[in-house]
């Protein structure tokens, strides 16, 4: 008997441009719920909020792009970006508060 090989989930293209909209989305709406309960200072959060186009970029890009194989590739780069840059806003945001 030959072992059988460990099980692999994909869930393709479509359901995949879907999962980064709705993260693109959560990420933002905590953004939202942590400033509305002033766990996250005013700055962080405009800060935060300027970053939107950059995370509209990804949602946009991977809903046109989830079928070529060669341009999908090119969407990591993209959230890489927004990762970092909204990392650096909230630290800033936080880091501006701080010294005020």
């Amino acid at each position: 008997m030959e072992p059988e090989p460990p099980s692999q989930v994909r869930l393709g293209t479509a359901r995949g441009a879907e999962v980064v909209k709705v993260a693109v989305m959560a990420l933002y709406a905590l953004l939202i719920a942590f400033g509305l309960c002033k766990a996250l200072p005013l700055a962080s959060i405009f800060l935060c909020a300027l970053t939107l186009p950059i995370g509209n970029l990804v949602v946009r890009f991977v809903q046109e792009n989830h079928k070529e194989k060669s341009n999908v590739f090119m969407a990591k780069y993209f959230c890489v970006r927004l990762h970092a840059l909204f990392g650096a806003a909230l630290a800033c945001g936080l880091v501006a508060v701080r010294v005020v």
